[in-house]
């Protein structure tokens, strides 16, 4: 049967149709039905087994087949098949993301983070000038204690002072949105 395979092959590569087609006719229908056992629709079934034999063809020249025929059909149209459903989870999960950017939970989702920025902006902005300069310091430009001390020439202590008052503050002005500020420091 190897022997009868290599000279069909050999056949092919020789751009001989009959070859081709003595192959088409010989597997066509055992390849669909076993194409349609993974994906479960025998038109995408029939496209599969339809592409093998294209590629065989167009591929021809640098066919290169050291087992049968039908397993090298068979396993062929099984890594096809394979592809074909790992293609569909992945559109299957892009089309949920997209479609919960397209819900009203999405759109809530990013006008509560909107406010809830928008609230920590304004309470930072609220904190005594000296309070907030050295917040800022700490928190945006992440500068150690030590370096916030010498960069304002006061002391370490002062500095740790500073950021307590102000997480204080903070924790105060955004006391209603604390859970909102953990899921979203938990989860972004």
């Amino acid at each position: 049967m190897i022997h009868l395979a290599s000279n069909i092959f050999k056949k092919i590569k020789k751009g001989n149709e009959e070859a081709i087609d003595y192959i088409f006719n010989t597997y066509y229908t055992s390849l669909c039905i076993f194409a349609n056992k993974y994906v479960e629709n025998i038109d995408v079934a029939e496209d599969i087994v339809q592409e093998l034999f294209i590629k065989i063809w167009e591929k021809r020249e640098q066919l290169n087949i050291n087992t049968s025929l039908k397993s090298y059909l068979f396993q062929s149209v099984n890594n096809s098949c394979l592809n074909h459903l790992k293609h569909l989870k992945i559109r299957d999960n892009y089309k949920k993301q997209i479609n919960y950017c397209k819900t009203d939970e999405f759109n809530n989702d990013i006008l509560v983070e909107e406010e809830l920025n928008l609230r920590i902006y304004n309470s930072i902005e609220s904190l005594p000038k000296k309070c907030k300069i050295i917040f800022k310091l700490s928190r945006f430009k992440g500068l150690k204690h030590k370096e916030i001390a010498e960069n304002l020439s006061i002391s370490i202590k002062t500095v740790k002072v500073q950021i307590g008052k102000a997480l204080k503050i903070l924790r105060h002005d955004l006391q209603d949105y604390l859970p909102l500020l953990l899921i979203f420091k938990l989860f972004f």
